[in-house]
Parts: structure tokens; sequence; C-alpha cells
């Protein structure tokens, strides 16, 4: 018995030195959170997580990998991506601090554009998305419905 749990915990140690785990600091839901607290402090009600959405978001999170621009990869504008999205904040994320739901929101509440996206009282949901470039940069969407 001893010597399967001894295997066991070096086969453990093994797989996480060769595999090691990577925790993101950022999530969509602690975004959308953010997102919330700053519509709960003018009266409006909370955006719910819409999973159409959100794939959309990470197609429009990964373009902008290629093109940092509310103008996709392709030269259309960001809402031919799909009739869903009424409409859309991006941000891009260099460091660790920049990936921060909070820091995200933040930059996004100082724009009066995004600001205004983020509280406009038609809006009842959105769809966000995290995408990791081969650089390792970090691209976040949120669609808004």
């Amino acid at each position: 018995m001893k010597k399967a749990v001894i295997s066991l915990v070096t086969m453990i140690i093994i797989g996480t030195l060769c595999c090691p785990v990577v925790a993101k600091a950022s999530s969509e839901d602690d975004v959308l959170a953010q997102i919330n607290a700053y519509r709960s402090e003018q009266g409006l009600c909370e955006l719910t997580m819409d999973e159409d959405l959100k794939d959309i978001a990470l197609l429009r999170a990964a373009e902008c990998s290629e093109k940092f621009s509310h103008v996709r990869p392709n030269g259309q504008a960001w809402y031919t991506v799909s009739s869903l999205t009424n409409g859309e904040n991006l941000a891009h994320a260099i460091n660790y601090n920049q990936q921060k739901p909070e820091n995200v929101v933040l930059a996004w509440m100082l724009s009066p554009k995004h600001s205004a996206n983020v509280l406009r009282t038609s809006f009842s949901s959105a769809g966000i998305a995290y995408y990791e470039s081969e650089t390792g940069e970090i691209y976040i969407a949120c669609e808004f419905r």
C-alpha cells in the first residue's frame, strides 16, 4: 500500500512538472460582475450572460489579435459579425494588471463611448470572451444585446 501511495504521489509530481497548470487571473464572469456593479450604482438592471453573444465575443476577440479595431480584419464594421449584437466594447491587455476584470471595465468606464455601452438602458445581456494570441497578449471582447 505504501509503495502504491508513493508511486501515485511521484506520478502527480512528475505530471505537474511536465504540464504545469496555468491559472487565469481574469474571467468573463468577473468582467460581467464589474459591469453590473457600475450598472447597479446607476440604478440599472443587471445584464445576464448570453452564451450566443459569448461565442460572438470570442470570434471578435480572436479577430482583434489580427487587427485591434471595431473594423473587422475583412474590412467590415464590427456589427456585421452577427445580427444578435447591438454594441461592442474591446480591450487589449498587454500585461497581467490590464487583464484584471476591474481594470478592463474601469478603462471602458473612462471612455465615453464604451461607458455608454456599459450603462445603456436598452441592453439586457452580454457575451464576454478573453482570447490569448500567439504572442501571449490578451484580447477581451464584450458584445451587448
